[in-house]
């Protein structure tokens, strides 16, 4: 099916000291999400909660409600804005099985893993979504076992229910650990060829930031390659490499672009793409590009650095890359300068090219 013509539900839960406004803004990361899956028509629903209904997630009375929109609208697809439970997942999909049979329940992880396998393209970045997936199923299998048997789906019971699920989780843990061992291959290989590039003296040159910070685009624009870089959330999922010679050092580097990080990335999400990310954490020197443009430009640089500390990344040999200056004018570029006061920065923009050889002999003179 043509994504683009799908019908969605997008729910959120949210306190009620919380503002419409900011209720709304919760929202825009996740709507963008949606359209780099492939878009379509999205009914957006917040419902004033302390915390997600440990039931059906957003409550018995409005889960009635949502089940009137999906008839309504003849919606696909509901989206929780935040993680769920097997249980919450199925009493849901349960609930508007009548209205739409089809009808499927994600959680926001689900929707970044669909965005991954949607964007894989190498053997590596597959088993990596792979294993993800099977990371974030593992939970829901055991707990919707638990459910079932509760309703007497023959948990317990010596029936077929019961063998049915043992061989489930059976098969689930062989086949993560089969992805696993294919992955270490490829990291040993990886993790070989970082040792020969520093027994050869090359130094090592890593792009990260947020998802959409115009990382690739700035890669493209030094190493002159055509690496896939859109205006996209996940564009990048595999790791670019490419050497570039540096004029003040008289020598080539090399410099590397990955994947764009994004708030509440669950941690299983991280720890199956650390091999993707091994050029990051093993890198001479950063650069952490920022988006000068974003009006939550501090919260994603919040972001980005809580995960290189969560990979144990030596964040020390840092410069922070301000991007898109092109998108803002000189009193707030200088607002937003003023925030980096007293850390290694420069302001670039990597569209128009402006500073990028002052970016050059900044990375010289880190390496």
């Amino acid at each position: 099916m043509d994504t683009s013509l799908k019908k969605y539900i997008l729910i959120d839960v949210v306190p009620k000291t919380v503002s419409k406004e900011e209720a709304i803004k919760n929202l825009e990361e996740t709507l963008s999400l949606i359209g780099t899956f492939g878009g379509g028509k999205v009914v957006e629903v917040i419902q004033r909660r302390e915390n997600p209904h440990p039931g059906t997630y957003i409550g018995s009375g409005k889960a009635q409600e949502v089940g009137k929109l999906i008839d309504r609208y003849s919606v696909d697809t509901v989206i929780l804005n935040g993680g769920a439970t097997s249980a919450q997942i199925y009493k849901l999909q349960k609930l508007y099985w009548d209205i739409n049979p089809d009808i499927e329940v994600w959680d926001r992880v689900d929707l970044i893993l669909k965005i991954f396998e949607k964007h894989a393209t190498t053997v590596q970045s597959k088993l990596q979504i792979q294993l993800a997936k099977l990371q974030h199923m593992g939970p829901r299998m055991y707990g919707l076992s638990q459910e079932l048997g509760r309703q007497g789906g023959g948990i317990g019971t010596r029936g077929s229910g019961e063998t049915n699920i043992e061989l489930m989780k059976r098969h689930w843990r062989d086949s993560i650990l089969n992805i696993e061992r294919k992955l270490k291959d490829i990291q040993n290989k990886q993790e070989s060829q970082i040792q020969r590039r520093k027994k050869y003296g090359f130094k090592t040159v890593s792009i990260i930031g947020y998802t959409n910070s115009g990382k690739t685009t700035l890669f493209n624009y030094i190493s002159r390659k055509g690496h896939l870089g859109k205006d996209a959330l996940f564009a990048t999922l595999d790791s670019a490499i490419s050497s570039v010679y540096i004029p003040k050092l008289n020598q080539k580097i090399l410099i590397s672009d990955t994947i764009g990080f994004i708030q509440n990335l669950p941690p299983k999400l991280i720890k199956a793409f650390k091999s993707t990310l091994l050029e990051s954490i093993n890198a001479d020197l950063l650069l952490h590009v920022i988006d000068m443009s974003d009006k939550k430009m501090e919260e994603k640089i919040e972001v980005v650095e809580n995960i290189i500390s969560e990979l144990n990344i030596d964040n020390k040999n840092c410069i922070y890359v301000g991007n898109k200056i092109d998108l803002i004018d000189e009193k707030k570029l200088i607002e937003k300068i003023n925030f980096f006061s007293g850390k290694k920065m420069i302001w670039i923009s990597s569209k128009t090219g402006e500073n990028i050889e002052k970016l050059k002999n900044l990375i010289a003179d880190n390496l």
